[in-house]
């Protein structure tokens, strides 16, 4: 449950929510009943909140459930139970994945990839989440270059793009990187505003993280002032709803345009930062005229055949499928129709590779 609540990229409340609702102790019980008895403390409206939250995740890996219709919780404890044997039968008797390599899912064989050198039976993967592994991250160096230069000058950055062009993994690879590209030292510390629910789930967050005790305002100020931090937001257009106030913005944009601000930002946002937080009297653009944009493209046609080429050539696949092709139609194909984005480029390559493997 746990190896599948990673690769959904699950975190926080929605990630304890998961765990809850599809315990298999839990199977039986009606939603009603399941509320009743684990989540009276949850609203209907939190309850549904966190419902959709969680199932929108888990729509991206369980792709062979039709996720609009009812019924769809049992399939996808069907599906966790095949998971489990699968993972269980890897476990107990790991002759069977050089015996019967196509019976056993490599769904969750990258968590640890290629660092340990075992090799996969399909190199697409992982399929979901964040791109962790910085063997696995593909391309973006130039959008990494100037990301740093805007740092090293003194400004903050805004990473701006579509949902799924890859911000989140763009943003992982910065604070993987920052020791080595930043010229003044900053500790990264990502927070993702999609598990941020209030100004009191902000300041804990950034408090924990930093590794001070838990304040705002002046304590704030006064207590992280001998720190350098580089603080990744990650869905920062979150910021707009009301549950963050104007006193949190205001702080976060001073404590990032102090003299020797103890915050350097790097923001990722689907919208410009001036159409999230337009000039108003009500509200303080925590980012304005201090923050520089970074646009984030989808692949283009010459990313894309350097990754396929680059996959289907990793010294990380198993040898029996290293002579796999694919040809200019199928590449060309796959161009077409993912438009680019790298989530959509590698379904269709593994959905591919899979079927040559047959």
């Amino acid at each position: 449950m746990r190896t599948i609540a990673n690769q959904a990229d699950l975190k926080g409340e929605d990630r304890k929510f998961f765990l809850k609702i599809f315990d298999i102790k839990n199977e039986n019980l009606t939603e009603e009943k399941f509320r009743e008895q684990f989540l009276s403390n949850y609203s209907k409206y939190t309850f549904e909140y966190y419902r959709k939250a969680v199932f929108r995740q888990l729509k991206i890996i369980c792709k062979d459930i039709d996720h609009d219709r009812k019924g769809k919780s049992k399939e996808i404890f069907n599906w966790l139970k095949r998971e489990y044997e699968t993972w269980y039968t890897r476990k107990e008797h790991p002759d069977i994945l050089t015996e019967f390599p196509q019976k056993v899912s490599t769904f969750n064989n990258f968590d640890v990839l290629p660092e340990s050198q075992q090799q996969v039976y399909n190199p697409f993967i992982p399929l979901t989440g964040i791109i962790d592994n910085p063997k696995l991250f593909f391309n973006r160096e130039r959008e990494i270059n100037r990301i740093f230069e805007v740092l090293n000058s003194g400004s903050s950055v805004a990473i701006i793009g579509n949902s799924g062009v890859g911000k989140s993994s763009l943003l992982r690879a910065i604070a993987q990187k920052a020791t080595q590209y930043l010229r003044q030292p900053r500790r990264p510390i990502d927070i993702d505003l999609q598990h941020i629910h209030s100004d009191n789930d902000f300041y804990t967050a950034l408090c924990d993280e930093v590794g001070i005790e838990k304040c705002s305002g002046y304590k704030l100020k006064r207590n992280i002032k001998e720190y350098r931090i580089l603080l990744l937001l990650d869905v920062v257009e979150n910021m707009i709803y009301d549950w963050f106030t104007n006193q949190l913005r205001g702080q976060l944009r001073a404590l990032a345009n102090d003299i020797v601000p103890p915050l350097r930002l790097v923001v990722a946002a689907s919208k410009r930062l001036d159409i999230l937080f337009p000039d108003s009297g009500e509200k303080t653009s925590p980012f304005k005229n201090i923050c520089i944009e970074e646009y984030l493209e989808p692949w283009n046609e010459e990313t894309i055949c350097a990754f396929i080429k680059s996959r289907l050539r990793a010294n990380f696949l198993e040898q029996e499928y290293q002579g796999i092709k694919f040809s200019e139609d199928e590449i060309s194909e796959i161009i077409k129709t993912s438009g680019g984005y790298p989530g959509k480029v590698k379904h269709q390559c593994y959905e591919l590779f899979e079927r040559k493997k047959l």
